[in-house]
């Protein structure tokens, strides 16, 4: 059993030494698919799948540059700009993925981040979907601070989707309103 497999049958780890981490690195990249394949089997039906939805809560006029979106206010797409969707909508479209055999309810929103007046209807869309019997995942841009992330942890939000996007050397090329850290300050602040 390779270190990798080692460590997250113990457990899944959130910090990492820089010896095991450059283990696994070294690692021919057909074994570490072999031992990210083995330790999936383990825990979960290699045979089923998981049905996802993903809606935009929050569509177009993003005051980000990235190069490859059409919802960013920067280009000239087809997109409209649509504002925070209301509550009611929200828990139809998830009721609708249920009934077509979705298990998570993504909601995703075209800003920066969330101000703090739109992460509070943001949570309690997350609570109403949980309430159907979905997990909940978000992708909400940046969160600002670590009471933006509790809220979003109390309100029962499973998972929290967020690009990295390409390498830190690439970043600037890609984006230009935004630091690649910026990215890995929310994924610290989210790690639910």
């Amino acid at each position: 059993m390779s270190l990798l497999n080692k460590n997250v049958v113990k457990l899944i780890k959130k910090v990492w030494s820089f010896e095991e981490a450059f283990e696994i690195f070294k690692m021919p990249f057909p074994n570490l698919i072999k031992e990210a394949q083995l330790i999936h089997s383990k825990h979960h039906n290699p045979c089923k799948i998981q049905i996802s939805a993903l809606l935009s809560i929050k569509t177009g006029a993003c005051p980000e540059n990235c190069s490859y979106c059409p919802q960013s206010s920067f280009y000239k797409t087809d997109i409209k700009k649509e504002p925070l969707m209301d509550l009611e909508k929200v828990i139809k479209a998830a009721k609708i993925a249920k009934e077509n055999g979705a298990t998570r309810f993504c909601m995703g929103a075209a800003w920066r981040g969330p101000n703090n007046r739109d992460l509070e209807r943001v949570c309690e869309m997350i609570e109403k979907v949980k309430e159907l019997g979905l997990e909940t995942c978000a992708t909400l841009g940046l969160i600002r601070n670590d009471k933006q992330a509790e809220k979003l942890k109390q309100a029962g939000l499973d998972f929290y989707n967020h690009n990295i996007d390409c390498s830190k050397e690439f970043y600037s090329k890609i984006i230009t309103t935004r630091r690649f850290e910026d990215r890995i300050d929310t994924l610290e602040k989210v790690f639910i």
